[in-house]
């Protein structure tokens, strides 16, 4: 074990003492080839730190006996190898043997066997390594000397159980089905292995080394399954760390969680961990390190579920603490949401109904934080959010808000509340959809709830255009006290081609906005004018670069003298040659437009009793799948 321990993250393949460089020698070796160049290939050196198994550490030189690694010296050229053989191959009476080649460019592969890779499925103590050098150039009658830096080329698995989980376990017989183990899994849909490790295991015995099924030019990696079994105690845990279980107590369960993207070269370190609240209920953790890429993955609260041979389940009260914040769809006890086109009114590109969530606290406590894991009978979904960056279906919510593009959550964590291109994005995923909503309080007290959304239709066409008021989505916007806000965030799944404005007020009359030198209906992605251009800069129609100021600065200075995103030479007022709108092409596009409420507020209409001015903007926006139009109400309190 120790010998595996030595070895355990880096071997180099090294010449000259184990060095990166790459030496030239000026003469042809003795009885050479005048014609060609060669090539030096020296010792094995295995760099490990053996005590705490970590990157670094010093060399260990290879002896002999491990003389059955596998060189091969590729033509870059050709892609074919022109010499290939065993490290001891290469030695003679203690010399290193030259290895003559035509003058090109190579690059020299080392495995530590002939079969080029781990052998099938999974084995405990069974490192393997490989790896290639630099690209090496051989001149006529020089000698290069090369290294190869090789790396694990499975992927090394350990469990280790905390001492109070084994408590909480029922103890069994080593040959007992129901005895406290951990399954783990590793590979493909297709071609899995499995390694049973039993509740003694520790985080140095046994190493588990499992074969990168995926390979390494697989973008997903394997994936990783971790089950955890056994019967587990139901009452209070300090009973039964203390000795006196109630025996009716004990249910048999399973823990599972699904890791992604497990790569070669990695160490799996899993800890499964429990952590006994203020209420006497338990929560159970894993955390996942992953040493060579010196990362961390930490799953909080990890759901039990009952063994499908076992009728009784085990009560949510078992994991959740039902004192944490709790859960409830627009204030109701139903936990069922239904998606559907109803909802949606096609003639305005707007939803009429938006899913929200309202959270909680007991006990004067507050919301500490908030995340969602989805699940999906679409099969698409999941994979659709791992490349938003939403890992397994995991979705930060507070106290950092990780979706603000699908979602708005209130400055205490009370209220969680799907914007349009949320509702939209959703819309996309025909099926039913799980969502457990984690709750966490002030004293660190937690639950999950489970939301389903049942989603029937298909993918709005066109982009998705969400008008939000004061951070909320919302259609209408009455201005009262000045400090209103309004925004909008324009999405598209292929690219924005087109994006106008049009303005229908009854005090911005066509006459108005001819003194600003706007017009009623503009083309965004074409002004008719610089001045034109420049005032939708000022009021936040087009973008600006802002960082390039000194915030202070008024935006109307900013709009005009940034140049960066600027269609039309200010100098002369003629549109730039060969320059294409900013907007185009992009998947999203936020605006604001608070600068433009000022002007409303500013301008009166003494025929309309009921508002000092009634205002009405609609944006369209078009892509490849089509075209849509959200309308906006801005009406300014008398």
């Amino acid at each position: 074990m120790k010998q595996y321990l030595k070895s355990l993250l880096l071997v180099a393949v090294a010449a000259c003492a184990a060095a990166c460089s790459m030496d030239k020698l000026s003469t042809t070796p003795e009885g050479g080839d005048a014609e060609k160049g060669y090539l030096q290939i020296g010792g094995v050196v295995v760099n490990a730190d053996t005590e705490n198994t970590e990157i670094g550490g010093g060399g260990r030189a290879v002896s002999e006996a491990d003389g059955n690694y596998y060189l091969e010296v590729i033509d870059k050229t050709t892609g074919g190898a022109v010499w290939s053989g065993t490290y001891a191959s290469l030695r003679e009476n203690g010399a290193v043997k030259n290895i003559g080649l035509e003058p090109g460019t190579y690059v020299v592969y080392a495995y530590q066997s002939a079969d080029k890779r781990p052998a099938a499925g999974v084995a405990a103590d069974a490192p393997y390594y490989a790896g290639h050098s630099e690209d090496v150039t051989i001149v006529t009658k020089q000698t290069q000397s090369v290294s190869v830096t090789c790396r694990l080329a499975n992927i090394l698995t350990t469990v280790e159980l905390s001492a109070d989980l084994k408590a909480v376990f029922k103890p069994y017989d080593s040959t007992s089905e129901m005895r406290l183990k951990t399954n783990v899994e590793v590979g493909t849909a297709s071609l899995k292995n499995e390694y049973t490790f039993e509740a003694a295991s520790t985080h140095t015995s046994p190493l588990v080394y499992f074969r990168d099924e995926a390979g390494v030019n697989n973008s997903a990696g394997n994936t990783m399954s971790i089950v955890l079994s056994g019967d587990y105690y139901t009452g209070d845990p300090v009973d039964a760390i203390e000795g006196r279980p109630d025996e009716t107590l004990w249910k048999h369960v399973k823990m599972a969680k699904t890791i992604t993207n497990v790569r070669a070269a990695q160490w799996r370190k899993i800890s499964i961990d429990i952590d006994h609240n203020t209420t006497g209920t338990a929560q159970f953790t894993f955390t996942i390190e992953s040493y060579l890429y010196d990362d961390e993955i930490t799953v909080d609260v990890v759901t039990l579920y009952a063994d499908l041979n076992i009728e009784e389940a085990i009560p949510d009260d078992d994991v959740d603490d039902p004192a944490a914040p709790s859960v409830t769809i627009n204030g109701q006890t139903d936990l069922n949401y239904q998606i559907n086109g109803s909802m949606f009114d096609e003639t305005q590109n707007i939803w009429t109904k938006w899913l929200s969530l309202n959270i909680a606290p007991n006990d004067g406590t507050s919301v500490q934080e908030i995340y969602a894991v989805f699940a999906s009978t679409n099969t698409t979904l999941l994979p659709a959010m791992e490349a938003k960056g939403f890992t397994e279906g995991r979705v930060a919510l507070f106290p950092t808000n990780a979706a603000t593009d699908y979602a708005t959550v209130s400055a205490d964590g009370k209220t969680v509340t799907l914007l349009q291109n949320g509702m939209s994005t959703l819309y996309k995923y025909a099926g039913t959809h799980t969502v457990s909503v984690y709750t966490v309080d002030s004293e660190n007290r937690k639950k999950h709830t489970d939301i389903i959304i049942t989603v029937t239709g298909g993918a709005v066409v066109g982009p998705t255009i969400t008008w939000t008021a004061n951070g909320v989505p919302a259609s209408t916007l009455l201005i009262e006290s000045g400090s209103e806000t309004a925004d909008a965030t324009v999405n598209s799944s292929t690219g924005l081609t087109g994006l106008s404005v049009k303005i229908i007020s009854d005090v911005l009359t066509p006459e108005e906005l001819g003194n600003f030198n706007l017009a009623p209906e503009m083309d965004l992605f074409n002004p008719a004018t610089a001045i034109m251009e420049t005032r939708l800069r000022a009021f936040g129609f087009l973008p600006i670069d802002t960082e390039a100021f000194d915030p202070s600065l008024a935006k109307e200075a900013m709009a005009a003298g940034d140049d960066k995103y600027r269609l039309f030479d200010p100098a002369t007022g003629l549109r730039k040659d060969g320059v294409e709108s900013p907007l185009k092409g992009n998947q999203e596009v936020k605006f604001s437009v608070t600068e433009f409420l000022s002007l409303l507020a500013a301008l009166d209409n003494v025929d309309n009793t009921q508002y000092k001015s009634t205002n009405l903007f609609e944006l369209t926006a078009s892509d490849e799948s089509g075209t849509n139009t959200a309308p906006m109400t801005i009406n300014v309190k008398r």
